[in-house]
């Protein structure tokens, strides 16, 4: 992590009238430390720092700058400490608050850093970035509602910065409020339509409303950007079938699937567009590609946990599809299988049961009652 400063100043705190005889030594120290930040010299800043906190405990700007030195190092719990030491010395010092919330970010404790970020706005309500990390920790804190406030706030005061405006827009549209969403992204796309996640939410936003060509427009912007995207390939191929560009639609499933090999709705989409055409080979080839990425993906996945998590019912869809496959090509030994495996994980599916009860029983090898 680098430094966290958020303008850190680097004027000295005023001196203990008891430490007036070390007034000159202090000054000095400071002038030093401060001449070694400049120059991103922190090693030789830190004991400059050390000496003068030696002869004034009170100097809350050196124990900020010492956490500064322990974030760049590594080593965290020295750096909170220090943070927290400057604060007990003055509570008012934002950058120390912003230092230790950014962090605590770093570290993944959204709920620690949000206090110290509040601290932050309440000396300075016009600071537009402080305002948009607030957002992100609310996000990760399953407060969706005070992050939707601390990101309109960020956008409202800087409009053009594009993080909080797109942070923004992906919670307005989980609450399908698609019009004041699709107003702030049009918005932004008037000054720089080359952003290809404001190019991608747009292509969203207008797939949801079923304007299926003007979704198609914004997703193929998108992949001009971002050729990666296979979120926009899967998308694409879905406004695609809509408007009954099925082999358009196969290409976009198929570039989805070869960029994310565990990316089950493109796998599920390119299955279902075959089966539907008939084609039960390339649907079980394909399904049967996710099925084996994702088991390889759990198995190592289970290696780094001490539980493995048996329960993961995203697949039953798979399954599913996968059965009627089978059943189309004739075989019910694999169709019972698959349906077997699905129903393990969401016993409660009426249909697959039915399906099941119609496959023919599966016929029991005779045990011989000779005795050799």
């Amino acid at each position: 992590m680098g430094n966290a400063t958020k303008n850190n100043s680097l004027q000295p705190a005023p001196i203990n009238k008891d430490l007036s005889d070390n007034h000159n030594d202090f000054e000095t120290y400071v002038s030093l430390a401060n001449t070694s930040i400049e120059k991103d010299n922190w090693d030789e800043a830190y004991g400059y720092l050390k000496n003068a906190i030696e002869i004034n405990p009170d100097y809350a700007q050196g124990y900020n700058h010492i956490g500064i030195f322990y974030t760049r190092k590594k080593k965290y719990t020295e750096a909170i400490y220090n943070f927290k030491k400057a604060l007990q010395v003055d509570f008012s010092l934002g950058e120390a608050h912003y230092n230790l919330a950014v962090l605590y970010m770093e570290r993944k404790e959204y709920d620690m850093a949000l206090p110290h970020f509040k601290e932050v706005v309440l000396a300075n309500p016009n600071d537009h970035e402080t305002y948009y990390l607030m957002g992100v920790c609310c996000v990760n804190t399953s407060m969706e509602k005070e992050a939707e406030s601390f990101f309109s706030e960020s956008h409202r005061l800087k409009p053009e910065y594009i993080p909080p405006a797109i942070s923004l827009c992906k919670l307005l549209i989980k609450n399908n409020d698609y019009t004041k969403a699709k107003n702030i992204l049009l918005y932004i796309q008037m000054t720089d339509s080359s952003i290809p996640e404001i190019n991608f939410l747009l292509g969203i936003i207008y797939k949801i409303q079923k304007k299926y060509m003007r979704a198609m427009h914004y997703l193929r912007e998108t992949l001009l950007k971002d050729k990666n995207n296979a979120e926009a390939y899967n998308l694409l191929g879905e406004c695609c079938l809509k408007s009954g560009m099925d082999k358009q639609a196969e290409t976009f499933f198929s570039m989805a699937v070869k960029l994310d090999n565990l990316y089950l709705d493109a796998f599920y989409n390119l299955g279902d567009l075959y089966y539907k055409q008939g084609n039960y080979d390339d649907a079980i080839f394909s399904l049967e590609e996710f099925v084996k990425n994702k088991e390889a993906a759990d198995s190592i996945n289970s290696l780094w946990s001490e539980t493995v998590h048996m329960n993961n019912t995203e697949i039953v869809p798979i399954y599913n599809l996968l059965g009627h496959c089978y059943k189309q090509i004739k075989n019910p030994v694999k169709a019972r299988a698959v349906w077997e495996k699905s129903l393990t994980l969401q016993p409660e599916q009426q249909d697959i049961k039915d399906f099941l009860s119609d496959l023919p029983q599966p016929l029991h090898k005779r045990i011989s009652l000779v005795i050799d």
